[in-house]
């Protein structure tokens, strides 16, 4: 049996973020179509697509992508792409609500994985991607982020908001994401594919690849 680790470099307000790892999940099952002993380990690592945002208050998601990207027309071009894209994939995309730094949501993503591994690390992932990009929630509001971290198991919504208040995983989180700037990284999703006890031979893909470009990586990695 292989086992292929994916560490997936990522942010919470990333689009693309979202649709590569569904894409990625539909890479996994194709391979494993022809190659079930093959086993796959995720694990997401931090990342600030947007470090000038402001941490403690959400600012309109449209307004700011009109003000970054360059007026209202884009925009909305670039919306209509992404929910076509993303209806292939099950995604429904939803330009409404706030975005904020997301700092805090990439702690939680830290401590969810430190107390449950993979397993419960993607059940917050999914839920914090739906939030923001299909229900117009704040990605890093306190009580809202303690209540997804509650639902995925992680602890009590009290327990969380008082990790939020605490110092605990920023030193972790803010060595990831140098990690990630050392590395040369500056988009993202970023996977980077390493089979178990292969040492430091690596293959990255940057981008929300199709299924099939992971293809020729998981057989390499699976021989």
């Amino acid at each position: 049996m292989a086992l292929i680790n994916i560490s997936i470099v990522s942010d919470s307000v990333c689009p693309f973020c979202l649709l590569g790892l569904r894409k990625l999940q539909a890479a996994i099952k194709l391979f494993q179509q022809s190659s079930p002993s093959t086993q796959f380990a995720l694990k997401f690592e931090p990342f600030l697509l947007d470090p000038t945002l402001p941490t403690d208050h959400g600012v309109n998601k449209r307004e700011r992508y009109i003000k970054r990207f360059g007026g209202a027309e884009k925009v909305a071009a670039m919306e209509e792409s992404m929910k076509a894209r993303g209806k292939e994939y099950g995604i429904n995309f939803s330009y409404d609500g706030n975005v904020r730094q997301t700092t805090d949501s990439h702690r939680m993503l830290w401590k969810a994985y430190e107390k449950g591994g993979e397993k419960q690390q993607l059940a917050l992932v999914d839920r914090l991607f739906s939030g923001y990009f299909e229900h117009a929630q704040d990605p890093a509001e306190p009580s809202w982020l303690a209540q997804q971290a509650a639902q995925a198991g992680v602890g009590s919504e009290e327990e969380m908001l008082a990790f939020l208040k605490s110092d605990e995983g920023k030193s972790e989180v803010a060595k990831g994401i140098s990690n990630a700037q050392q590395l040369g990284i500056n988009g993202v999703p970023f996977f980077i594919l390493h089979k178990e006890g292969e040492g430091s031979k690596r293959f990255g893909i940057s981008g929300a690849q199709e299924p099939q470009t992971f293809q020729p990586v998981f057989e390499k990695l699976s021989a």
